[in-house]
């Protein structure tokens, strides 16, 4: 649906330990997922399937899969980053308390104050798996100048958010892209290289 409604590639892959990448006999842990995600990254550049990942790569990750994505927006450059139904860490998914906050995976209302790239949170309102809360809160914590205009999404919930609203969220996202395009070509009108005019962003890695 993304790559084909926004003409852009899109690069999809399976955690050690699931789908298509069972049996290699490594364990799924929190480490290793974000293991695969700098795996993948480093593959769209050796592959040269992107030029300047600062410019071409926007992360999208749902759910479980933000951690990965806000890891790896935390401390590689990347061109931006979408958060579909985010969690701010796994525990707090399951309790407020802080007492085991040292067990904690995937802290990523800690992580998301550090990225350097416009941020896109789509949440759903009636989401029971994962609270409105968590949405609304990485929202807050991402900096100002990188918040991008969110999507809270009446009477939908943790899975369901695109069944139904395909078109919207198409336009929503491919909004968001342009978005990121018009800043990188602001940024880069004084010293653009002419042999190479479109270095804009054409790649999402989506984690899930």
């Amino acid at each position: 649906l993304i790559a084909l409604a926004l003409r852009v590639n899109v690069v999809g892959y399976d955690y050690t330990g699931y789908g298509a990448s069972l049996g290699e006999g490594v364990p799924p842990t929190e480490k290793q997922t974000y293991k695969d995600i700098d795996r993948v990254y480093e593959w769209c550049i050796e592959s040269k399937l992107v030029k300047d990942p600062s410019k071409e790569i926007i992360l999208y990750g749902q759910s479980v899969g933000s951690g990965p994505s806000c890891y790896l927006a935390a401390h590689k450059p990347v061109a931006g980053l979408v958060l579909h139904s985010p969690i701010m860490s796994g525990l707090r998914v399951i309790t407020t308390s802080r007492l085991l906050a040292c067990f904690d995976i995937f802290p990523n209302i800690n992580r998301i104050k550090k990225v350097k790239c416009p941020v896109y949170i789509i949440h759903g309102k009636n989401d029971q798996e994962v609270l409105f809360e968590h949405g609304t809160q990485l929202y807050s914590s991402v900096p100002i100048e990188y918040r991008y205009e969110p999507w809270w999404v009446p009477n939908k919930g943790h899975n369901d958010i695109v069944a139904g609203n395909e078109q919207e969220f198409c336009r929503r996202l491919s909004d968001f892209v342009e978005h990121v395009k018009k800043g990188h070509q602001e940024s880069l009108s004084l010293y653009r290289n002419e042999d190479d005019p479109n270095t804009l962003p054409t790649v999402s890695i989506k984690s899930s």
